[in-house]
């Protein structure tokens, strides 16, 4: 499967990823507020999510102090307050090899932005 560069980066360099959980958001072009879907300001507090060595996502399955988002670190992070992660997405761990992109990797970034979305956190890609 082949993806541009450009289309990639347009795709995940400032989007907002949600659910049902999570109302849609919207920039509001007078004020530039976030707003929900019923107009209301939103505020996002969160985190960077960035793993920049192999596999270049963290852990999903067991809890680690430094390298996992697990269910457990995703209700740590809900329980604290948090709504957002900016999810650093590395490029090497899309494109392995030129022309050659790691569909499993971004099944596995999928999964992690619906996780997080089904806990009410919105996901910002960030792709470095």
């Amino acid at each position: 499967m082949f993806i541009s560069t450009s289309k990639w980066m347009g795709l995940c360099a400032s989007v907002l990823t949600f659910n049902q959980v999570c109302a849609k958001l919207h920039v509001d072009s007078d004020t530039r507020m976030i707003r929900d879907e019923t107009g209301r300001a939103v505020l996002l507090h969160g985190v960077n999510v960035v793993y920049k060595v192999d596999p270049y996502i963290p852990m999903m399955e067991h809890f680690d102090a430094q390298d996992s988002l697990t269910e457990e670190d995703i209700a740590d992070l809900k329980s604290w307050g948090m709504n957002f992660v900016r999810l650093g997405v590395m490029w090497e761990a899309v494109e392995r090899s030129e022309g050659h992109y790691d569909m499993e990797y971004l099944a596995k970034v999928d999964a992690l932005i619906t996780r997080m979305g089904e806990q009410g956190i919105y996901t910002l890609v960030d792709a470095h």
